[in-house]
């Protein structure tokens, strides 16, 4: 029997089809001979030792990350800051613009559509360049106050927030990625709001509940069974699109493979690892997310 997606049972990797196995085998066949070409042109012997002590060290004076895992661990941090300035304003523009039409949903258009046909490496110039000097001010004063901390306050607020003298750097590309994955995150929150059926809404005021438990305890509940699908991919972009961070110089996981390029000379074997860290990374939070699908799927009742 043909296998009929959202009707047969999910296939493991015991009933592969044969097309699965011709796919799998020209994938296969594909990277090989780009590694074979790859190696063929660069006209050298690959070192990947090389790589490692920018990965991590081992001295005199203990265990030390390298530049790669300082900047995987920058991107990381940089990509939650985001994700969460994301969520907060995608989740309370979608949630408002819900079911809202006319001249009152004019502001959340506005906002999602100037955002979203904005290029993000356009946007994050205005936000460092011109948006910037609003809180530089700010910025410098709340550096100055981290400076004068305890070692170990000071060192957790580095850690949590931006390293050293990057304060400013880190705001904006917060900001900048925060605000603009936010106007997609909006549009996800609202077309999930407004597929719940309109007759979950009106037996929910037909209980006597207000408008808030409304959306609360019958809406929302049935609206996340549809947004967290592609939330999931949406965040998986955030943490792709942290590497516009590294054309205002912010040493997160790409600005750091650049200056390791700049000192080795290496271009493949670097950009493959970095792109085996990125890997990872969207990797986590696709698993992630199917984890949470799964913990949404609609129950019988037994």
């Amino acid at each position: 029997m043909s296998y009929l997606p959202g009707i047969s049972p999910a296939r493991s990797w015991r009933r592969l089809t044969r097309g699965d196995i011709l796919l799998a085998a020209a994938a296969l066949a594909v990277a090989a001979l780009f590694l074979f070409r790859a190696r063929e042109l660069s006209g050298r012997h690959w070192d990947w030792n090389a790589l490692t002590p920018y990965l991590w060290q081992r001295d005199a004076d203990g265990f030390h990350w390298g530049m790669l895992t300082k900047g995987l661990f920058m991107t990381v941090r940089l990509g939650l800051w985001s994700l969460a300035l994301a969520l907060a304003s995608g989740f309370l523009i979608g949630a408002l613009s819900a079911r809202v039409r006319g001249f009152a949903a004019l502001p959340a258009r506005l906002y999602v559509n100037l955002l979203r046909n904005t290029p993000p490496l356009v946007l994050l110039f205005l936000v460092f360049f011109f948006a910037g000097s609003f809180f530089a001010e700010p910025l410098l004063r709340a550096e100055e106050l981290v400076q004068g901390l305890p070692p170990g306050p000071r060192d957790m607020i580095h850690l949590l927030l931006a390293p050293p003298g990057q304060m400013d750097r880190m705001a904006a590309a917060i900001l900048t990625l925060g605000l603009y994955e936010g106007a997609y995150v909006a549009e996800i929150v609202r077309a999930g709001i407004e597929s719940v059926p309109r007759g979950q809404w009106e037996a929910a005021a037909s209980q006597g509940f207000s408008p808030w438990q409304q959306r609360r305890y019958i809406i929302a509940p049935q609206a996340l069974r549809f947004i967290l699908p592609p939330l999931a991919g949406q965040t998986i972009s955030i943490f792709k699109e942290t590497t516009l961070a590294s054309i205002i110089s912010l040493p997160e996981l790409t600005f750091q493979s650049l200056e390791v390029m700049a000192v080795t000379r290496m271009t493949f074997e670097l950009w493959l690892v970095t792109a085996l860290l990125y890997l990872g990374l969207s990797l986590l939070w696709s698993r992630l997310g199917v984890w949470l699908e799964r913990r949404q799927k609609w129950r019988p009742v037994e």
